[in-house]
């Protein structure tokens, strides 16, 4: 009897110790399941909205490409920096956040098309005014000089004019069609030339010397931002030196002396210095950018 007992309470500890782990063990799956299940929703909501944006600035540069294939890049982008970098430091926590800006870079890449197709644009929205005002001189009617400029301009004037023409012969208004073109192109001078048309189309007027006058309006003015802009050249040449001197600095520093520059990488302190140099540098060329940005 003695024995049997003593067995009993020497098993009772280990029963013991055995629930706890199966405790710990359904907590940690339950833990792990739930978190598993925000990431999931929170990447369900970010690629979702990640497809749209792509999907809208793809349509903006008349890209045939499927808005999957710019979030498959930004994954690549992010793991090609994330080995590079583990290559150069070998610090997983400083490759992480170095190579996060990598998932930024095809949507940057798409934003600087769109900004080249909107100057393309502008570039061409004088000789489209002034081949507007002769096809109207020629007797031709505004859609009909419309229609004409589409056969005779370059992209992006072309696709944008099509698109006008192909609203306006399935029952769109003149005056909506140019709404949803300067959706598409919202630019200073559009703005002027769509407000232009639409006044004429109201009370009247010779569009011919309108499209004439904005188009000489347009022209001087392009003149005088090649002037600010060269002028300007000098401060936004600042601001690349600027942002590239700390980064080749570091790097100089790493290849010949490691020891110096090895804190920076390898403590939390470090991290935290490298934020604020990264935040002073944005700063810094932000105010420079605002000083030499003349708006004419």
């Amino acid at each position: 009897m003695t024995t049997v007992l003593a067995s009993a309470l020497g098993a009772a500890p280990d029963l013991y110790t055995v629930l706890v782990l199966a405790s710990t063990f359904a907590a940690v799956v339950l833990f792990v399941m739930a978190g598993v299940r925000i990431l999931a929703g929170g990447w369900q909501s970010y690629e979702q909205r990640y497809l749209s944006e792509a999907e809208r600035s793809l349509d903006a540069i008349y890209l045939t490409i499927p808005p999957q294939h710019v979030l498959y890049l930004s994954v690549v982008c992010f793991l090609v920096l994330l080995a590079l970098w583990l290559w150069l430091f070998g610090r997983v926590g400083a490759a992480v956040g170095l190579a996060l800006p990598g998932l930024a870079v095809p949507k940057l890449v798409l934003w600087r098309l769109k900004v080249r197709r909107d100057a393309a644009f502008d570039r061409q929205l004088v000789e489209a005014l002034v081949n507007l005002g002769n096809s109207l001189k020629a007797g031709f009617s505004l859609p009909q000089a419309l229609q004409l400029l589409t056969q005779e301009a370059e992209n992006p004037m072309r696709q944008e004019m099509g698109l006008v023409v192909r609203e306006m012969q399935v029952g769109a208004d003149m005056d909506e069609a140019l709404r949803h073109l300067y959706e598409r192109m919202p630019t200073q001078d559009l703005d002027l030339v769509i407000t232009a048309i639409s006044i004429s189309r109201e009370v009247g007027g010779d569009l011919t010397e309108v499209f004439d006058n904005i188009a000489g309006t347009i022209r001087e003015r392009h003149r005088i931002e090649g002037k600010i802009k060269a002028l300007a050249a000098q401060g936004k040449l600042q601001a690349f030196v600027i942002c590239c001197m700390p980064p080749a600095m570091f790097l100089a520093l790493y290849y010949i002396a490691p020891g110096m520059v090895e804190p920076l990488y390898s403590e939390p302190l470090g991290w935290a210095l490298m934020a604020l140099i990264a935040l002073l540098m944005g700063v810094g060329i932000h105010v420079i950018y605002r000083i030499v940005a003349i708006e004419v």
